[in-house]
């Protein structure tokens, strides 16, 4: 058998199962996670096999004990009888309890190995689904089926499938046993079994009725306990506490009442069925001695029947807990299905030759009746730089997502190489676009693991990459160096830090087409300069977009594009968009006088400002030329230092505040 993710990429361009069939025609939830174990199987089998015969080694001790009763109530009970039966009931024991191990290791094995393989499967399907598709379910959503609906496969793999067999096997075999020695008591036997079972229906049915409704509400609970955790510095901040947050108390308030209700409905019930299920005696004891007193019934038949008839159906008491573990399985296969049910981005054509991007009527929305972008017609040539600016929530950042194919256009086309980027293989168009955000994403491992995060890159090359991006000297000074877990870190990692570990990773990666989201928005003054520095590194002989959050840096770009509710109102060189559009033209006039403003405090801050309009030299402080700035995308000379301290005009301009990113949609 190949790997769940090599199973999983042969099939992600081919429709969901079960997504084009009628309803009532897709499997079960049993079904589905039989099929979901696949070759594991095997282990499952043969623990039935053993949960099997451990059921049918319960019985032995009922039988040694009635042949002695029998004998001593036929006076012919002797030291060997005693001996042989105790020597029976051991043996029976110990084979019991020895398959019952055998069946135990046999289907934990099987169980973990498919919740690994599904759980590697459910992964690798998210890496290639659309992130509309992952952003409508939410964290908490995806968490709760990663983490707590696979986990419940185990309770129906490694315990409900051996299990029930083992409660049922003794008891079918000692009913057959009873059936040939008189079948009217043997029917009556199952009288308690009868009113067990209708209490068990009862108990199924009200649970399956709320078991969706717990579900959701766990997952409601974990989206907003991911949301509280990562928002705890801004509750300690405005000394909110738990309580002041209202919607973490109505998760867990809802969580708690849904379970409560639970309680309520499934205890009587449940108390209920061990009553009655314990009850054989109640039957028995009169039916059989009636039977015995009118001489239908010999006395050693009435003391089986008194004695196993009456014990024997206790051996399936722990059904109900079965049942209850069978509707929360039956309930969170339906969810994992529902997230492998998720269209994904499939197979296709190599990634082309050519690294030129053309966007022809592209038009996007994220909820299909909102537009963030349309009518977008754009061409980026080959090694080209362009800037791209415009208003927050204009559609900068959703406009380069369609080249990376975060997100597919909902009108239009989006081509790479002259080839449709919906035609190309998701893993190379992955492999070929290298995209640094605002934010930055690390994982908690160590800061080499986050540098080589999806390569096999040596250390050497890590950290050729890491001086490159000029963050090789922080992590060498660290006492672990690239050993270092960002855990342990915390929060002692800088924006600007963080942005350089994430340059070297797309350093390292050494894709054609380079996207830069307003990758230098975290920077301080000071992390600036070592940020450009390794920028100009990454950007060296690529295709660059850059969505521009410091407006000085379209200078260092062969052309400007503006997006403006959702459009492009211009595009060109800097000089000609700055005649041609009346936001650009405002909007690089504010840039010029952040850049020359003097901040002050009462009067001096009064008297410092310069008056709206005026122009930038008006406070009294001439403007640096733009162009004095350095490059930070232009490849570095090798002659040169790593990089130079710009002017104080440039120092100005990389601290001042700009147009703030685009509010996302979805």
């Amino acid at each position: 058998m190949g790997s769940p993710i090599e199973s999983e990429k042969s099939a992600s361009s081919a429709p969901p199962s079960g997504s084009g069939a009628p309803a009532g025609k897709r499997p079960g939830p049993f079904s589905l996670v039989l099929s979901w174990a696949g070759a594991n199987k095997r282990y499952l089998f043969a623990s039935v096999a053993c949960a099997s015969v451990a059921g049918l080694m319960t019985m032995v001790g009922y039988l040694g004990v009635f042949n002695i009763m029998r004998a001593a109530y036929e006076g012919t009970c002797t030291s060997s009888t005693l001996r042989d039966n105790a020597l029976l009931t051991a043996v029976g024991c110990v084979l019991q309890y020895a398959c019952f191990a055998a069946s135990s290791v046999l289907s934990h094995k099987g169980a973990y190995k498919t919740l690994f393989d599904v759980r590697c499967r459910a992964m690798d399907h998210l890496a290639h689904a659309p992130l509309g598709a992952l952003d409508e379910r939410g964290v908490g959503r995806i968490k709760t089926v990663l983490v707590e609906d696979v986990e419940r496969l185990e309770l129906f793999l490694a315990h409900s499938i051996p299990e029930a067999f083992m409660y049922l096997t003794g008891p079918v075999a000692a009913f057959a046993f009873l059936c040939s020695v008189n079948a009217p008591l043997a029917l009556a036997t199952l009288v308690p079994f009868a009113c067990a079972l209708v209490i068990l229906a009862v108990i199924f049915s009200r649970m399956n009725k709320v078991m969706e409704r717990a579900t959701a509400a766990l997952a409601r609970m974990n989206a907003v306990m991911v949301e509280y955790v990562g928002g705890m510095r801004t509750v300690k901040a405005l000394d909110m506490g738990t309580a002041s947050f209202a919607r973490f108390r109505r998760a867990i308030d809802e969580e708690h009442g849904l379970w409560c209700e639970i309680a309520r409905k499934t205890g009587p019930g449940y108390a209920a069925y061990l009553v009655v299920i314990e009850c054989g005696l109640l039957i028995m004891v009169p039916l059989g001695g009636w039977m015995f007193a009118t001489g239908a019934v010999a006395g050693s038949t009435y003391l089986l029947f008194a004695f196993v008839g009456s014990l024997y159906l206790t051996e399936i008491r722990l059904l109900q807990e079965i049942g209850t573990k069978l509707a929360q399985v039956g309930s969170g296969a339906r969810r994992v299905q529902e997230l492998l049910d998720v269209p994904a981005f499939g197979g296709g054509r190599p990634f082309p030759d050519r690294a030129d991007i053309e966007l022809s009527g592209v038009g996007f929305s994220y909820d299909g009746s909102v537009e963030v972008l349309s009518g977008i017609d754009l061409s980026v040539r080959e090694g080209e730089r362009l800037a791209v600016v415009g208003p927050s929530g204009a559609g900068k950042s959703t406009m380069v997502e369609l080249v990376s194919r975060f997100y597919d256009a909902t009108a239009g086309t989006v081509r790479i190489g002259g080839v449709d980027v919906r035609d190309i293989d998701y893993d190379d168009l992955l492999r070929n676009v290298a995209v640094v955000f605002q934010k930055t994403f690390l994982t908690s491992g160590s800061i080499l693991e986050n540098i080589r995060m999806g390569s096999d890159a040596s250390l050497e090359e890590v950290r050729e990459a890491a001086r490159l991006a000029c963050i090789d000297d922080f992590v060498m000074g660290l006492p672990q160096g690239y050993d270092t877990e960002m855990g342990s870190l915390g929060n002692r990692v800088s924006g600007g830090q963080r942005q350089r570990i994430a340059i070297a990773r797309a350093i390292l990666k050494d894709a054609p087409i380079l996207i830069l989201d307003e990758a230098t928005s975290a920077a301080d003054p000071e992390n600036q300069l070592e940020i450009d520095a390794a920028i100009a590194n990454l950007s060296a002989g690529k295709t660059v977009i850059v969505v521009a959050h410091r407006l000085g840096v379209v200078r260092t770009c062969d052309r400007v594009a503006v997006i403006e509710a959702g459009r492009l109102s211009c595009v060109g060189e800097h000089e000609e968009v700055l005649r041609r559009c009346p936001y650009y033209a405002r909007a690089w006039a504010d840039y010029d006088r952040a850049r020359s403003l003097e901040i002050g405090f009462g009067a001096s801050a009064s008297a410092s400002a310069p008056e709206a309009g005026a122009p930038a030299s008006a406070s009294g402080a001439s403007a640096p030329d733009p162009v004095s700035a350095p490059d930070p995308l232009a490849p570095p000379d090798p002659s040169a230092p790593s990089f130079v301290a710009p002017a104080a005009g440039a120092r100005a301009a990389s601290a001042e505040p700009l147009a703030g990113k685009e509010a996302r949609h979805a």
